[in-house]
């Protein structure tokens, strides 16, 4: 009877494994990461069933490889061979925006890792399952290589992008990146590349708000060019919203601004002649 007992136990353990939800399964990833026992977190995310949750644990697993807590140790071969197990969970998703999601946090993971070839790869596959999926999923890749400095690897991926307005945001977000990066001409550059002013102008604001505690003067130059940007919007509330924070940072170099009744009052860019292209989006801003 005692080898019947044992099997009957483990039979039951498994059974017990099987009833486990997704949502507990991700809770013992995220404790199984924080003591740094990655080969624990990777055997539950195999156990995972709905992809959305995979895409989840995915990320989660990722993200920890880049930053474990204090006290674990991770090197680059450890963090090769767990990327590199990672890929088959992740291609097995059918769902070709979390496939293409969780392929991009790998390949950012293998290049910041060292490992530009492997990363090349996941990002391509990445992005050509983007493509499929949508200009949001190609943004979401975007905007994560931009936060993370890795810009001559989102140069290709602009070009995917089909959606204007979605580009002008990107170059918003990269302009400031460069600025910081102390890449001038580049970020001066980007922003000549922006169409929308709505765009144009929030980049300016940004690098506004960056220069407005070193460098005062800077700061209002940014502010007087995104004012100038910001009057060309054609959607009345975009533009007044925009003009208003503008107003409120001027005022907070300067000590002095335009009242919001002249700011209303102004005409629409429509009303005026010769103008070019201009937001038309109501929730802008």
């Amino acid at each position: 009877m005692g080898k019947l007992d044992e099997l009957f136990g483990k039979l039951s353990e498994s059974v017990g494994e099987d009833s486990k939800s997704d949502l507990e399964r991700l809770e013992s990833i995220e404790e199984f990461l924080s003591s740094g026992d990655f080969e624990a977190a990777l055997r539950e995310l195999e156990r995972i069933k709905k992809e959305e949750n995979v895409y989840v644990g995915a990320v989660i697993f990722v993200r920890n490889l880049l930053n474990p807590p204090e006290d674990v140790p991770v090197n680059r071969p450890m963090a090769m061979e767990y990327l590199t197990r990672l890929l088959p969970i992740i291609n097995g998703m059918e769902n070709w925006r979390y496939r293409a999601l969780a392929l991009s946090e790998v390949a950012m993971a293998f290049y910041l890792f060292g490992d530009e070839f492997n990363g090349d790869l996941a990002l391509k596959s990445a992005l050509n399952l983007a493509r499929a999926a949508g200009d949001d999923v190609l943004s979401g890749i975007l905007r994560e290589l931009i936060k993370r400095g890795l810009i001559e690897k989102a140069a290709h991926a602009f070009s995917l992008v089909r959606d204007r307005k979605r580009i002008d945001f990107l170059l918003s977000q990269l302009v400031e990146v460069l600025y910081l990066a102390g890449e001038l001409e580049k970020a001066d550059a980007a922003l000549a590349h922006i169409q929308d002013p709505f765009y144009k102008a929030i980049a300016l604001y940004n690098l506004a708000l960056v220069e407005s505690n070193r460098d005062k003067d800077a700061a209002l130059a940014f502010v007087e060019n995104a004012i100038r940007f910001a009057e060309e919007i054609e959607n009345k509330n975009a533009r007044i919203e925009l003009l208003i924070k503008l107003n409120d940072l001027k005022s907070q170099l300067t000590g002095k601004g335009i009242s919001l009744a002249e700011l209303i009052l102004r005409p629409s860019p429509s009303e005026l002649p010769e103008h070019g292209e201009h937001a038309d989006d109501e929730n802008q801003g």
